[in-house]
């Protein structure tokens, strides 16, 4: 289960309405459900690099931008700027460990049905809601 101080990290990366057609946010999408998923079955290397990444932008990025930690002490604003001066970070270790945070988010994101449809991803084949007369056969 992820801490309060992680669910703080994964809100501000992808939080609700960060734009106009994207109405829902990373846990809106349903990521305690997947991280529960997530963490039996993914790669252990995968798993412990997330959790590595979730601590250096909890702990390490405000120092980043000149703040002391944790990242959960300040507003959404400043916790951004935090996490994007890890992104942009002359250390590539430091960047690789947002290209993590991001890649698990997007991992639930984009399996989330109403993300897809929302960004206009065609149905798939085997999707549920396909009448009949909708679906392709392959």
């Amino acid at each position: 289960m992820l801490n309060s101080r992680a669910h703080v990290v994964l809100d501000t990366l992808l939080p609700p309405h960060a734009h106009p057609s994207l109405p829902h946010g990373l846990f809106d999408a349903g990521f305690e459900n997947f991280y529960q998923n997530f963490a039996r079955t993914a790669n252990a290397t995968l798993r412990h690099g997330f959790q590595l990444a979730l601590f250096i932008a909890i702990w390490i990025s405000p120092l980043l931008i000149g703040r002391i930690p944790p990242i959960t002490l300040y507003s959404r604003e400043t916790r951004e700027r935090a996490l994007a001066a890890m992104e942009s970070s002359r250390f590539y270790f430091l960047r690789q460990m947002m290209l993590i945070l991001k890649n698990v988010a997007a991992l639930c994101y984009g399996a989330n049905r109403e993300v897809r449809d929302a960004i206009g991803y065609p149905r798939q084949p085997d999707d549920l809601r396909n009448t009949p007369n909708e679906s392709r056969s392959l």
